[in-house]
């Protein structure tokens, strides 16, 4: 089985995380099966060093390129192309979409346009697409609302994360019959510990957000900053040697402001690998994010959590982890936010987290190995 992975990227760790969700997947279903991408995510060095295939596709405004690849295809024989680690499009067989919230009203419209007329060419050709679990809308942008619409009618199954996305779909007159519900399925990845993290220590992690800067009202983003200061000042207080978890690269500003506020002894720790953020989430006594996958990261390991988001889908996250209460909804006091912080910190308030997060996240897991029987039923149709 030949598979395109799309909507992931390097820079974001929690849709990195995605890809290596999907490749040890396909990697558990038959060793063999391959996964390609498109040259344009990541580096070469990236792609290589998970065994990705390198896709090889034409481009409309590199007219010698696309006769260079029909040299490709024609006359250099497939057991040559694999080996060199290239793959046509022609191969492929299938392509599983992982953009985890790409396909709404608050992203650009370029993005559905593209991946529904690929849509379209997969269905032309017998190839399925699949839309792994992932949050949707709002679609009230007309075009973009009639790309989606198109992607939807050639998709083979696709996966709401949570009932407000379920419901944007149902709205918009989907096949109700190729629409299903599983949470997001990097929960089922077990991450590693890089040897620098001291484990020894009792650690708070604090995981920061540029979008809380451009995604919220002026009033959030006006308190931002100052609610991080409190978490941070907090976790001093009570002894957890509070550390700052770079999860995306457009974060970096955000660490690099909180160092200067609290000096060189605030530890900001910017990993390449998710599967080292995992492991480092998963050896810490409590979280602060306001990454998504930061907190699927620590709620998956049985971490209590405080959560910050600027969409309907870090709520829901919380609710299937039947937590709800660790969501903070405004920054307007510091002892509502201080009380939050107790809330995963002092031992009687966070055993019962612990226990509550620890029996929901078995349902949730149990949910993601449903999810993948269901892909493997419509891939090997």
């Amino acid at each position: 089985m030949i598979v395109e992975i799309r909507g992931i990227n390097f820079k974001n760790k929690g849709a990195e995380l995605m890809l290596h969700a999907v490749i040890q997947k396909l990697s558990d279903w038959n060793e063999e099966n391959i996964v390609a991408i498109r040259p344009k995510t990541g580096t070469y060095k990236q792609r290589s060093q998970l065994g990705l295939y390198q896709l090889i596709t034409s481009d409309k405004n590199i007219p010698f390129l696309n006769s260079a690849i029909n040299t490709i295809n024609y006359l250099m024989p497939q057991k040559l192309r694999h080996s060199l680690g290239l793959i046509t499009y022609p191969e492929i067989d299938s392509v599983l979409d992982a953009s985890g919230f790409a396909y709404s009203d608050q992203w650009n419209l370029q993005q559905t346009v593209v991946m529904a007329n690929l849509a379209k060419k997969c269905k032309r050709e017998g190839k399925k697409v699949i839309l792994l679990p992932q949050a949707f809308g709002p679609f009230e942008n007309p075009q973009l609302k009639k790309a989606f619409i198109e992607l939807l009618d050639n998709a083979d199954l696709v996966f709401s994360r949570d009932e407000i996305s379920y419901k944007y779909l149902m709205d918009l007159g989907a096949n109700s019959s190729l629409i299903k519900m599983a949470p997001d399925f990097t929960n089922l990845v077990k991450g590693s510990i890089p040897e620098y993290f001291d484990t020894q220590t009792k650690r708070a992690c604090i995981i920061p957000n540029t979008r809380m800067l451009d995604k919220t009202s002026g009033n959030v983003q006006s308190k931002y900053l100052s609610y991080l200061e409190t978490c941070l000042d907090f976790f001093t207080e009570v002894g957890l040697k509070p550390f700052i978890l770079i999860h995306d690269t457009t974060d970096n500003n955000l660490g690099t402001q909180m160092r200067s506020k609290f000096g060189e002894s605030l530890e900001v720790i910017s990993e390449s690998n998710p599967l080292y953020i995992k492991g480092i989430l998963g050896k810490c006594h409590s979280v602060v994010s306001s990454r998504f996958h930061g907190l699927i990261s620590a709620l998956s390991q049985g971490i209590p959590c405080l959560a910050t988001g600027w969409s309907h889908k870090y709520r829901i996250l919380l609710e299937d982890y039947n937590c709800v209460e660790c969501l903070v909804t405004s920054f307007d006091s510091q002892e509502k936010i201080r009380d939050h912080l107790k809330l995963i910190t002092e031992d009687h308030s966070r055993s019962e987290l612990i226990d509550k997060i620890n029996k929901a996240g078995l349902e949730q897991k149990k949910l993601s190995y449903d999810m993948w029987s269901e892909v493997y039923k419509v891939l090997t149709s």
